[in-house]
């Protein structure tokens, strides 16, 4: 009996520890003690994660937990304001964890709310956004499967879902959504191949590479270990780089493709896609193709029925390519050979283009590739178009040739009013051709329009043809000097009743219309050439540069125009003329092309912007001073000095000075204009002031306090000088460094400003081209104060 009553007694107590196991013990503490509200911690679903299943109405898990010091009184869960959930009881006071369905969540974007509240009445909210959105339909042509990795392992297309080999995880650090396939040790995916086999096959995914291991599979697919059969992506390299490498089988043998580079030490996403057609492989980064490989014969996918994602797997584990514990964004795989354009628009979705302008409808900058920003479309080629490195924006621009041209669709792009602009570098070889064309026939003009030009080796006359049903109208334009050999911004614009044409943001002609323009009919937009309704009178194709196309669904108005022509740029009170030098000398306020004496460059740094210029021995700018001169006047700039020479020109407007024994040679007359400058030696530069007043000359020089140590004064300064007319004032970032007393400046014979010299007008001290740097330069047609001149230092 004695033995029975241990016995009893010894389940009891084991029993008694077995339920109370997994909880905390239980010790007493006085609520007056609570010193926290609630934690609050929801597992799921993710912040900003977006839901793509193919039911309507689906189930949504709930993950929760809540912690207290003292104890939870109570939890509440709320689904976009409307309460779902409430809990009162709890096995574990201090720690509640949580998991159940809601089974009627609709498309949408949700907010789930958490309210958690304590014995003590103290209350916590926790909070999350996250979306349900209709199935995903393939954004791209031929794409058969595309895996986000937004907390799950599922192909949007078929929504099914990978099989997972170890712990491969989620890496908040995505490209794109909330989250990124994070590779593990001995981890990864497997995805079947069932209807994702072709003999064309491409697969695209954006790529931050971990270099440990130093190498590893990325994307496998194989029957065995012979690499006769799929294919095998993989990397290996070291710390600082990682080459990304293709083998394909092709039944009986093998291909290899040793592709490109990837920096590790830049930390950087790279786009990286593959190709494989029927006789070639291209491996492609960010868009730009790598390298390419032929193939003896189409890829044999005999027996290759997985896909291996973050590891080469069973089939390709040896030469150590095992797991990747790189990062990988939105895989997609397509049943055809990428092409670099297919890839480019690809990239574009991703962060897609916002029109700049009112009305813009179709963008093409011709950076590399034929692709309407806007439309997320590439033009089509026949002949052979190609690019040109002189480009006005960015880094090329379309460059004609003979029997070629882009066609693109004109759906959408019709309207009542029409306008097109784009930046232009004539070839006047051919001596005529067509520039942009869209009609119904070569019958008559009387659909859409014409752009052409046509002349001599020494100017071109651009003219616009407009069909309105019943007639046509014709606007000849003006004329453009090829000597020049410079990019011009060409914009015409077709209104209700009439058209124009615009260079530089100029008007330069118009043309009534008896009627709106006509689209009966139409087919494509040709660009460069006459295309197949317009090349009689022989404008052909056209073998000029084109850059920055632009197409709008309206008439825009003059101010729009220049508004497209500088940029966008929309130019304080007073200011006339803004150089920043990103990468070209554009004037984006008044339209004023320099014209480049010598070479000077640009810095590959800046103040302000992408780009500096820089200045080169005996090179400068020359800008006409036709409306920027005014009885007030101020300059500012961003400089970075190099004091040799000792002494050079900055920014000079003077006279000739014809009385000059050494004219036109040397010149130095002082009496109109002005001359900022810098003279001393390698431990003190002055910066100097003089302006002509008509009868005499002024000097603003404010010695030490207007210099500058070339050992220490290393970085950019700002500066900026004022012309009232009762003062002249030099400021050095932004605080006076010299002035004087002035009557005012007199213009007289003063034809051009030089930017980076004293020549031609001001040299006979020397004062010679400049090799500092210069930024962001401005002319104002009002004296600005010195409030101002410190808010410029922030534009």
């Amino acid at each position: 009996m004695k033995n029975a009553f241990y016995f009893i007694a010894l389940l009891t107590g084991l029993f008694a520890v077995s339920c109370e196991e997994g909880i905390d013990p239980i010790t007493r503490v006085d609520p007056g003690a609570d010193a926290s509200a609630p934690q609050i911690t929801i597992h799921a679903p993710a912040e900003g994660v977006e839901i793509q299943v193919f039911e309507e109405v689906t189930s949504l898990t709930i993950d929760l937990e809540v912690t207290d010091d003292i104890e939870i009184a109570e939890v509440r869960v709320f689904l976009d304001g409307e309460q779902i959930a409430f809990f009162n009881s709890f096995k574990d006071y201090r720690i509640f964890l949580e998991e159940f369905t809601y089974d009627q969540l609709e498309d949408g974007d949700h907010t789930l709310r958490v309210v958690a509240t304590d014995i003590d009445g103290k209350t916590s909210t926790e909070e999350i956004n996250f979306s349900k959105s209709p199935p995903y339909q393939a954004q791209f042509a031929n794409e058969r499967f595309y895996m986000p990795f937004d907390g799950n392992y599922m192909d949007l297309i078929s929504f099914q879902e990978a099989e997972v080999v170890g712990d491969p995880g989620f890496s908040e650090e995505a490209y794109v959504g909330p989250s990124a396939y994070s590779g593990a040790e001995d981890s990864y995916l497997t995805f079947p191949m069932d209807g994702l086999k072709n003999q064309e096959f491409s697969a695209a995914f954006w790529y931050k590479v971990d270099s440990s291991p130093d190498r590893a599979g990325i994307l496998i697919v194989s029957d065995d270990t012979d690499r006769n059969q799929g294919f095998r992506l993989f990397r290996e390299g070291s710390a600082d780089e990682q080459r990304i490498k293709l083998n394909v089988g092709t039944g009986t043998g093998e291909s290899w493709n040793d592709g490109g580079v990837i920096d590790v030490t830049a930390g950087q996403w790279v786009h990286v896609a593959f190709s494989i057609s029927a006789t070639e492989t291209t491996i492609y980064f960010n868009g730009v193709e790598m390298l390419s490989a032929t193939l003896s014969a189409p890829i044999d996918w005999t027996g290759a029925e997985t896909l291996y994602i973050g590891a080469g797997g069973p089939t390709f584990d040896y030469w150590d390519h095992k797991s990747d514990y790189s990062a990988i964004d939105e895989l997609r795989i397509f049943d055809k050979a990428l092409t670099a354009t297919d890839i480019q628009i690809m990239i574009n979705a991703i962060n897609p283009y916002i029109p700049t302008f009112p009305g813009e409808s179709l963008y093409m900058p011709f950076d590399g590739d034929y692709i309407d920003l806007v439309g997320s479309q590439a033009a089509s080629q026949t002949g052979s178009p190609g690019f040109s490195d002189d480009s006005q924006e960015g880094s090329q621009a379309f460059s004609g040739a003979a029997d070629s041209y882009l066609t693109y669709p004109s759906d959408g792009l019709t309207s009542s009013s029409f306008s097109a602009s784009f930046w232009y570098k004539v070839n006047a070889d051919p001596d005529r051709a067509g520039i942009l064309v869209i009609g119904d026939d070569e019958t008559d003009r009387n659909q859409g329009f014409r752009l052409f030009r046509e002349g001599s080796a020494t100017e071109q006359r651009i003219k616009l043809n407009v069909g309105t049903g019943g007639g046509e109208s014709w606007n000849d334009g003006d004329v453009i000097d090829v000597t020049a050999g410079e990019w011009v911004h060409v914009a015409f614009t077709i209104g209700p009743d009439e058209s124009v044409i615009y260079f530089n943001g100029q008007p330069v002609n118009s043309a009534a219309l008896s009627a709106p323009i006509d689209w009966t009919g139409v087919g494509d937009f040709v660009i460069g050439a006459g295309g197949p309704t317009f090349s009689y009178w022989n404008h052909l194709s056209d073998a000029s540069s084109m850059d920055e196309l632009r197409f709008y669904s309206k008439e825009l108005t003059p101010e729009e125009v220049m508004e497209v022509y500088g940029g966008g740029y929309a130019p304080a009170e007073g200011e006339v003329f803004y150089l920043p030098f990103n990468g070209s000398y554009n004037d984006l306020v008044g339209g004023v092309s320099p014209t480049v004496e010598g070479m000077p460059g640009f810095a590959g740094e800046a103040a302000g912007g992408t780009d500096a210029y820089a200045g080169a021995a005996d090179s400068y700018l020359t800008v006409p001073a036709s409306g920027l001169t005014a009885s007030t006047f101020s300059a500012t700039f961003w400089y970075k000095m190099n004091a040799d020479p000792t002494r050079a020109g900055i920014l000079v407007i003077s006279p000739e000075d014809t009385e000059n024994a050494g004219y036109p040679d040397t010149q130095n007359l002082r009496t109109n204009g002005f001359r900022f400058f810098r003279e001393g030696d390698a431990t003190r530069q002055v910066f100097k002031l003089n302006v002509g007043t008509g009868d005499g000359e002024v000097w603003v020089d404010g010695g030490d306090n207007a210099a500058l140590d070339p050992a220490t004064d290393t970085q950019w300064v700002h500066f900026a000088f004022t012309i009232s007319e009762s003062e002249a004032v030099v400021y050095i970032n932004g605080e006076v460094a010299a002035s004087n007393g002035i009557s005012g400046i007199d213009w007289s014979g003063c034809d051009f400003f030089s930017i980076g010299s004293g020549d031609p007008r001001f040299n006979e001290w020397g004062h010679l081209a400049d090799l500092s740097y210069l930024d962001e330069l401005r002319f104002y047609n009002k004296a600005l104060t010195q409030e101002e001149v410190q808010a410029n230092m922030n534009m």
